[in-house]
């Protein structure tokens, strides 16, 4: 069992309000609190570095015309230009 002693007027008028708020006892949020501290200190996040690299799928897809519309593609001349301007127009 531990006991903690608030000493201090406003920060113990600051602790119940925010319990009541939580509708939770005085104890639980205390609990609460010292169980995210301990756990704060002992959770790290554990991952392994991958290799792109390793992990690269190349598409292979075969160019059809048919299914390009010529015309809508003969006006375009620099493609980060157009997108650049296309996306300035959607903003306005």
């Amino acid at each position: 069992m531990l006991t903690f002693k608030i000493e201090n007027k406003e920060f113990e008028a600051q602790f119940l309000e925010y319990a009541k708020a939580q509708k939770k006892t005085v104890e639980d949020i205390a609990l609460d609190a010292i169980s995210k501290l301990i756990n704060l200190n002992k959770k790290k996040l554990v991952y392994k570095v991958k290799d792109p690299l390793k992990h690269l799928h190349k598409i292979e897809h075969e160019y059809d015309e048919a299914l390009c519309d010529e015309v809508a593609l003969t006006h375009i001349n620099d493609s980060a230009t157009y997108v650049h301007n296309l996306r300035r127009q959607k903003n306005i």
